[in-house]
């Protein structure tokens, strides 16, 4: 490779030797001011731990590291491993994992970088990226397992799994994924992009949603957190049905149940998934549970 000097996202693309992998999900970021957007969600700035999954050419990790963050990425494609250790990890605080990060501990990944000496305060981070689509969801919960090291995340995903993430009761897209959002965290979506954003465009529009995790979550009781996850997912895993023949269903709870718990927060007993909202599925799964 040269020895050319990579200061703006548009060099480190033309520099980008190979050609989008589809395997990889690969579509890069290069307007600066988008750049900038992302970054500047996560509050990016001098000092800043950052995690990056999948940096491909780097135009983002780039972005990140001339507002002064240290930046730590994931990626699996070894063509652009190879370009960001010539292109900017010998100029930069940048360190590149090379592997799936699905396959990572992603805790020990964390601790491990920078570990604090005795008296020192534990590294903090933050997470931004254009995430794979085709593995996003799993990317998020992989995230949530280790969501007591980030202060926040602002994560690229298709639009349509976004505003999945973001539904609240009596919305469209509101379903399990929603649920499970709120259940680790705050979040809300802060930028669309056409494909035209990218180069090469996807098929699909794309949205970025800012993310504050709870360290304890949203029911501090790991059984009762438990049987909440899995009566949501019974539930909508037939949300045709009703609550009361999905959970026998699924979970084999007795209908009647099902139809007591719902009467007593004031539903009907005939109510559908769509239609309770985070703190009545956990009043739901209380009154199950005292059973």
């Amino acid at each position: 490779m040269s020895s050319e000097v990579f200061e703006t996202p548009s060099q480190l693309l033309r520099g980008f030797e190979h050609s989008a992998k589809k395997r990889f999900g690969q579509h890069f970021l290069v307007d600066p001011k988008i750049l900038g957007a992302i970054a500047a969600h996560a509050d990016v700035g001098t000092g800043d731990h950052v995690l990056e999954i999948g940096p491909g050419c780097g135009t983002l990790t780039l972005t990140m590291l001339q507002r002064g963050a240290v930046v730590q990425a994931v990626e699996v494609d070894r063509d652009a491993i190879a370009f960001l250790r010539h292109a900017l990890e010998p100029n930069w605080p940048l360190t590149i994992v090379e592997g799936d990060v699905l396959r990572q501990d992603l805790r020990q990944l964390l601790t491990n970088f920078g570990a604090a000496g005795a008296g020192e305060k534990p590294v903090r981070w933050k997470a931004v990226a254009n995430l794979p689509y085709n593995v996003a969801t799993e990317i998020f919960f992989r995230l949530m397992e280790v969501r007591e090291h980030f202060d926040v995340m602002a994560l690229m995903f298709q639009k349509e799994v976004a505003l999945r993430l973001v539904a609240r009761v009596g919305d469209n897209n509101y379903g399990a994924l929603s649920l499970m959002c709120q259940l680790y965290c705050d979040a809300e979506l802060v930028m669309r992009l056409p494909p035209g954003a990218f180069v090469p465009p996807p098929k699909v529009d794309s949205a970025v949603v800012r993310m504050r995790p709870l360290v304890e979550t949203r029911i501090p009781d790991a059984t009762l957190r438990e049987q909440f996850v899995a009566v949501v997912k019974g539930a909508f895993g037939m949300r045709r049905k009703t609550m009361a023949n999905a959970l026998f269903s699924s979970l084999k709870i007795e209908k009647d149940a099902t139809a007591a718990a719902l009467e007593g927060i004031g539903l009907k007993a005939n109510a559908r998934a769509e239609t309770l909202g985070f703190d009545e599925f956990l009043e739901v799964t209380a009154a199950l549970h005292q059973r």
